[in-house]
């Protein structure tokens, strides 16, 4: 049975403009790092590192940590890749689900506005 694991080990923010506020306009930006830490036959354990910055630059949130995927070797391969170029790999969809209310919670501290839980959803899937 295919499942993953999140585990956030670090969280980094900064507040980079005093007149920033929750209600600032701005356009967030989501930069990502992953890296095969361990495999077997069964599981993937990888290092991950989601940074969101905001233009203009108003904050910088990044959460690093491990995600281990257990499964079949395809369940895990069909994870890791995107079934087309308009929508992200599985894999970071469900780390950045499991570690978004980490950005809203450290952003509405630093009176920042806060990422879209849709950031990684593709631009024409909103319901009309």
């Amino acid at each position: 049975m295919f499942g993953v694991k999140v585990l956030v080990e670090r969280i980094d923010a900064a507040r980079l403009s005093d007149k920033a506020n929750e209600n600032s306009p701005s356009n967030c930006s989501l930069n990502v790092s992953m890296s095969e830490r361990e495999r077997n036959p069964e599981a993937l354990v990888l290092s991950f590192t989601l940074e969101l910055t905001n233009q203009p630059q108003l904050a910088r949130l990044a959460v690093s940590g491990i995600a281990t995927l257990t499964g079949t070797k395809e369940e895990i391969q069909a994870a890791l890749s995107a079934a087309d170029d308009k929508n992200p790999p599985l894999v970071l969809t469900t780390i950045y689900e499991r570690t978004y209310s980490l950005f809203y919670l450290v952003a509405g501290s630093l009176r920042v506005p806060s990422p879209l839980p849709t950031l990684l959803k593709p631009s024409g899937s909103e319901k009309k």
